[in-house]
């Protein structure tokens, strides 16, 4: 399948490429970065520049491409954000119309906000208490209307924590610095939760939405299916580095931030089935970074 990866610099897009490509997929990338993993360099609010793409008969689009950090989301950030993470993704589905793709856009759990109750399930109440959440609501119901009202084949991701090669997270934190042996931070007593996946498992999710018809028109929630606190992170890694170093746990000042999905929906209708534990995909990771720290 021919697939164009928005965002394809980044640390979901470089693993997607990779993966993909790996699979026999003819992925391409696209970015207003250069990587190695990028093939067009686009600014996709530039809807001009985005129609461009519609001689390349992609059959599939793979929307990542954010302006992620929620901390920006103030003053010139917010709209910074809104234009990337709004009328960038409106102008995908443009060329998802063009070109009649499947559109899968990756969303994200902070569209949920804080939960009243776990775990979490796709109908629950989209509560998001920042401008990242809120414009990934916005994302979600643009590719929901270009679905109705167009026919676009959308299918919607909802992902947790992913993680491996390339991560730049806390995941991606904790194993640089355990490897050189330098203390690890924890936050808020350790106490706050969320699900993590890794990377290989998230692309079998990837193929199973672009190939499976009943996928069209749903949002799935995305992750392992289970609750894990910052502290035992930190703890699982320094064991699994064999490292040294101190985990330094700074006081809790608020309630715990608790949050991991029921993935049952993408279970029974795309047939997911994670394959790595955390154990397991801690330990894939750490090798990638013994290899390219």
């Amino acid at each position: 399948m021919k697939i164009l990866v928005t965002g394809s610099s980044g640390f979901l897009g470089r693993n997607m490429v990779n993966c993909l490509r790996a699979r026999g997929h003819d992925a391409r990338g696209l970015d207003i970065a250069r990587a190695e993993t990028t093939d067009y360099n686009v600014d996709i609010t530039r809807r001009d520049d985005v129609l461009k793409l519609s001689n390349e008969g992609f059959e599939a689009i793979l929307h990542l491409a954010a302006f992620p950090n929620p901390r920006s989301f103030t003053g010139a950030g917010a709209l910074k954000g809104l234009d990337v993470n709004v009328l960038g993704t409106i102008n995908m589905l443009e060329l998802a119309k063009t070109l009649n793709a499947r559109f899968l856009l990756f969303s994200t759990s902070n569209v949920y906000g804080k939960p009243s109750k776990l775990p979490i399930l796709e109908d629950d109440p989209l509560r998001p208490f920042e401008g990242y959440g809120w414009s990934k609501v916005a994302a979600e119901a643009a590719s929901m209307s270009y679905h109705v009202t167009h026919g676009v084949p959308v299918v919607i991701f909802r992902l947790w924590k992913p993680y491996g090669p390339y991560d730049n997270g806390v995941v991606g934190i904790f194993i640089t610095r355990a490897l050189r042996g330098e203390e690890l931070v924890v936050n808020n007593g350790g106490v706050d939760t969320t699900d993590f996946l890794y990377t290989e498992d998230l692309c079998d999710a990837v193929e199973l939405a672009l190939r499976r018809e009943e996928a069209v028109g749903q949002v799935f929630n995305i992750g392992l299916g289970v609750e894990t606190s910052i502290l035992d992170l930190a703890k699982a890694v320094v064991k699994l580095t064999g490292s040294n170093s101190n985990i330094k746990v700074q006081p809790q000042t608020t309630d715990p931030f608790r949050s991991y999905p029921d993935i049952s929906k993408a279970m029974r209708i795309l047939g997911f089935r994670p394959k790595y534990d955390l154990v397991n995909g801690l330990k894939a990771t750490i090798d990638w970074f013994r290899r390219n720290l």
